[in-house]
């Protein structure tokens, strides 16, 4: 009996190991060993475009925190951190994947190195350091011009309460590594941190005024949270608007019909109701098709207004592609341009004589031009046949 007992203990353990494997951080990137993967902490900026816009269609309450790409040898994906302690995992096309009620796990993969990095762990170490903070001093002075960016942050100290009841204490941002390091020690908990009220935060107001309010109770929070994606929002250049009435299917399939802009809190609301269900079932909702939306189009070389029926994602996604590229003309790229799939005569041509000395028989797929918090920038190239190849801003291959 005993035996039998712990032959059935065994399967539950590899079933369970398979499943964390199968679903848990590796399934980011298929196929890839995950000793091969290495990432860079990009400038949200450089976030793929179609992953920065399936957040603000779902998470439109919400602000990434912190992004990243993640490459290996054959694929390569990213990850965005929201300021709700949900991570979001997108694959090379920018196509959502995954999510999680915790941060992205960074440590359980290499950093990412550039070739004229010194070797010494303690200058690299300061390096670093200097660069964040010059980064923070950057984005700070950025936050008041874009108002459209994060609109408020928790002043420090501020607490976290775990999910285990455990308390941690924010006092400077190398804390909120302890938040990583929790959940590395307990993998197997899906809960998000809660902050402990009362907290202090600093907001940026209409007037680009920064200014310090306390939030006592957690129905200030969540309306502070909500109220961000309305900041700016008549600074905003939108490429298509969808023409209500329109309809959202939910993880449950359940229908949510959108007739007015307040109607976007019912998908809020279905999400905070089903905060306890397993992340499996959390995951996006989806437009339900055809749909009408309104465009800008010239006509005579004046701009008017004409109205398309999409009938499925394919299309949407290539119109939402074709609005990018609206939104970069006259050779500036926008924000949401910035990373955007290269082709062609859009790869820089030192990186194709590279390839057509080095690989002529392969074949260039794509590439993307990324640019790291501490303002690197670096190619990837996908080749058909070899993979993925890195090169630096002077078209030198990254290790």
């Amino acid at each position: 009996m005993n035996y039998i007992k712990s032959i059935s203990l065994s399967i539950f353990t590899l079933l369970f190991i398979i499943s964390c494997n199968q679903f848990g951080d590796d399934f980011k990137l298929p196929g890839e060993n995950p000793k091969d993967i290495i990432y860079f902490e990009l400038d949200n900026d450089y976030l793929a475009p179609e992953s920065k816009e399936f957040i603000e269609t779902n998470f439109s309450s919400n602000n990434v925190n912190t992004s990243y790409v993640l490459i290996g040898k054959k694929t390569y994906g990213f990850e965005a951190d929201l300021d709700n302690q949900m991570s979001l995992s997108f694959d090379e096309d920018g196509n959502y994947k995954l999510d999680r009620d915790h941060p992205f796990l960074k440590d359980n993969y290499k950093k990412g190195k550039f070739n004229n990095f010194d070797s010494d762990k303690r200058e690299d170490k300061d390096k670093e350091e200097d660069k964040d903070r010059e980064d923070k001093d950057k984005e700070e002075d950025k936050d008041r011009e874009d108002k459209d960016l994060r609109c408020f942050e928790y002043v420090m100290p501020f607490s976290l309460m775990m999910p285990d009841s455990s308390v941690i204490i924010i006092e400077k941002d190398s804390d909120k590594e302890m938040v990583d390091l929790w959940y590395r020690n307990n993998s197997q908990t899906e809960k998000r941190p809660r902050v402990i009220l009362p907290v202090s935060v600093s907001i940026i107001d209409e007037e680009g005024d920064e200014k310090v309010i306390e939030i006592t109770k957690e129905e200030e929070r969540r309306e502070l949270i909500s109220s961000c994606s309305k900041i700016g929002e008549k600074d905003k250049e939108r490429c298509f608007e969808i023409v209500m009435p329109f309809s959202f299917s939910m993880p449950d399939s359940s229908i949510i019909v959108i007739e007015e802009e307040e109607d976007h809190k019912k998908i809020e609301e279905w999400y905070k109701n089903n905060s306890d269900t397993s992340i499996f079932s959390m995951k996006r909702p989806n437009l339900v098709f055809p749909v009408d939306i309104i465009m800008e189009d010239k006509k005579d070389g004046e701009e008017a207004e004409v109205t398309i029926t999409v009938n499925n994602d394919d299309e949407m996604k290539k119109i939402s592609i074709d609005c990018t590229g609206k939104n970069g003309k006259d050779g500036k790229k926008g924000k949401k341009d910035r990373s955007k799939k290269l082709k062609g005569d859009e790869v820089p041509e030192c990186i194709i004589e590279f390839i057509t000395s080095n690989y002529p028989e392969d074949k260039i797929l794509h590439s993307r031009m990324l640019k790291t918090k501490s303002s690197e920038i670096f190619y990837i190239v996908k080749l058909e046949n070899k993979g993925i190849l890195k090169f630096d801003e002077d078209c030198e291959l990254l290790d």
